[in-house]
């Protein structure tokens, strides 16, 4: 990415920590970086790093790297421009219009997907007001939402005319090429394409930022199948990915530590009218390890709070024992009266709701419930076992040992039996732990440590650039160590500052091998040389020594200045001792 006046001020004026932390709160002080979880994949184990003194950020577990500007743009999904002028609004610099760099067609592509979706919403909401939209309306008013919330929420209507939107679009100039991959039309029998909506009440899905990234459509017509529709997944949707409601909920999450997970569109439209503004939903009720991830870092109290019904309740275990294997711990919340939560608002009013939500259960208590609710006996021996079998399956996933063995006292208690069986039963469950999968940094084991750690040291202190003159890229053996040497010492004066990013931009197939050893402290060989100049003497030795072995493989054959060559050679390793 490029530079200017402009980003240059952004970047003296903003902390790379003080960003991110605003999206990763977790985010501590270990030795002279910081560290937590990341937020980019699934993971245990805290392999995410932010550099203070080089202002970038390295993740060793999924290779994610760079400077605040790309932090932003990943997290939320944006184009540099995009980035830049959030940020310059948080530095308090002006912006305007300036082009701080060439765009990519990527960045074109995104911004004018973009554009497409805004202009589909509002496409729907004018159709939901005019006069094809009445039934929708009327549906909508028999839920008892309000026009405000009709608007906040951007709810709209698609035209039964299957091409309508497509005819619109067109005569705004955009292809139908772009409306595809925007997932606003589909391919049909025989090339044609149609609207993917028809008929439906639409529910924009917003990001983070709020920009319209897909939508989700909802059938009047109760024969109609399916009775919710998402659109494809795009390059700037992904449903394992993204929330519904997050763009209106994230402030009230961020402030108050808490977040209420419903199962669907209207759920969570009710539960914001009424007050409840930290709800939102998966799309579906398929919560997946992405999702708790993105939870993970704002909420430190969640409630999943599903339909009422089978399916719905065998979804909120599901979703909390996703939960578990991303190590968060969450309660489940039953409403018990066979009520949507909208229904339930409408009904009861938000007090009753909350105090639903504060009943809220962990998984375990909240199946152990279920299996005692409505019994008017006590259960027989055979149903004991059998319910324990099904209950150890849930403490089995639990990885926190002190909670396991809380766990295992409660089924004890609740069900009347000896603790020590229930811990015998419990070692017979057979529980495969998902390994994370970790992506080494592209040549970081091959290359020699003192080879990697000069290149590290070059990399974190610009300085050394002039001390490293008295090699050559012939110095290196690792080839790699070679290309990296030599653009280091390429490097223009006034990109020495942002040497990592400089290098990754030059080599994108191993930028995560650049940030990685930039983010890191220098281990190893080079640590034991303790300064510069002794690295530097090491590597010459080590490259004298190379070379004299390679002639002395091939003695017999020397040519006279090649011998001269061998006798230097062996001259200058003995005094290097």
């Amino acid at each position: 990415m490029g530079s200017s006046p402009v980003i240059e001020k952004i970047k003296e004026k903003l902390d790379i920590v003080d960003v991110i932390r605003e999206y990763v709160p977790a985010l501590k002080k270990a030795g002279r970086n910081f560290k937590a979880n990341c937020p980019f994949h699934n993971e245990k184990t805290p392999s995410f790093n932010v550099s203070p003194d080089k202002q970038i950020f390295h993740c060793f577990g999924c290779g994610e790297g760079g400077d605040l500007f790309s932090f932003v743009m990943k997290i939320e999904g944006l184009t540099f421009p995009e980035a830049a002028r959030k940020l310059a609004l948080k530095a308090g610099v002006e912006y305007g219009d300036e082009r701080t760099h060439e765009m990519t067609e990527a960045d074109k592509e995104r911004l004018e997907l973009k554009k497409m979706l805004a202009h589909a919403a509002a496409f729907y909401q004018k159709a939901l007001f005019a006069p094809e939209g009445e039934k929708a309306r009327l549906y909508l008013g028999e839920r008892r939402l309000s026009k405000a919330t009709v608007e906040r929420f951007g709810l709209g209507w698609a035209p039964a005319n299957g091409n309508a939107l497509m005819a619109e679009l067109k005569a705004k100039g955009w292809t139908k090429d772009l409306a595809l991959k925007a997932g606003l039309v589909t391919e049909r029998e025989g090339g044609r394409t149609g609207d993917t909506f028809r008929g439906r009440i639409m529910f924009p899905i917003r990001g983070q930022a709020g920009d319209t990234i897909a939508f989700g459509g909802r059938v009047l017509d109760p024969e109609a199948q399916p009775k919710y529709l998402n659109s494809p997944e795009t390059v700037l949707f992904s449903k394992r990915r993204t929330l519904y409601g997050i763009h209106e909920a994230l402030p009230q999450i961020r402030m108050s530590g808490r977040l209420l997970l419903l199962e669907g569109y209207m759920d969570v439209i009710g539960a914001h009218q009424h007050g409840v503004d930290w709800a939102v939903a998966p799309l579906g009720t398929a919560l997946t390890a992405e999702h708790a991830s993105f939870i993970g870092r704002y909420a430190k109290d969640t409630v999943v709070m599903f339909d009422d019904d089978r399916a719905g309740i065998q979804a909120s275990v599901r979703a909390a024992e996703v939960f578990m294997e991303s190590g968060l711990y969450v309660r489940l919340a039953n409403l018990g009266t066979g009520q949507d939560p909208d229904e339930f608002l409408n009904d009861h009013g938000r007090a009753e709701f909350e105090g639903k939500i504060a009943a809220a259960a962990d998984t375990l208590e909240f199946r152990m419930n279920l299996f005692f609710k409505n019994r008017k006996t006590p259960p027989t021996s055979q149903e004991k076992a059998q319910a324990i079998a099904l209950l150890l399956e849930t403490v089995a996933k639990q990885p926190d040992e002190i909670l396991k063995s809380e766990w295992v006292k409660s089924l004890a208690t609740r069900f009347g039996v000896e603790e020590a069986s229930v811990l015998k039963q419990l070692r017979k469950v057979v529980v495969r732990p998902e390994r994370e999968a970790r992506r080494e940094a592209p040549q970081a084991v091959s290359m020699p440590p003192i080879e990697r750690g000069f290149i590290q040291l070059m990399l974190r202190d610009p300085a050394l650039i002039e001390q490293a003159a008295a090699l050559s890229p012939d110095d290196f053996s690792d080839p790699m160590a070679r290309s990296l040497f030599s653009a280091i010492l390429a490097l223009p004066p006034e990109a020495r500052t942002r040497i990592p990013q400089a290098i990754s931009a030059e080599f994108p197939e191993q930028a995560a091998l650049v940030m990685g050893l930039a983010v890191s402290d220098p281990g190893g060989e080079i640590s034991a040389a303790q300064n510069a100049s002794g690295a530097v003497r090491m590597l010459k030795r080590f490259a004298l020594q190379r070379r004299w072995t390679e002639m002395k493989g091939r003695i017999a054959s020397l040519t006279a200045a090649e011998l001269q060559e061998f006798r230097r050679l062996a001259g200058e390793l003995k005094s290097s001792k």
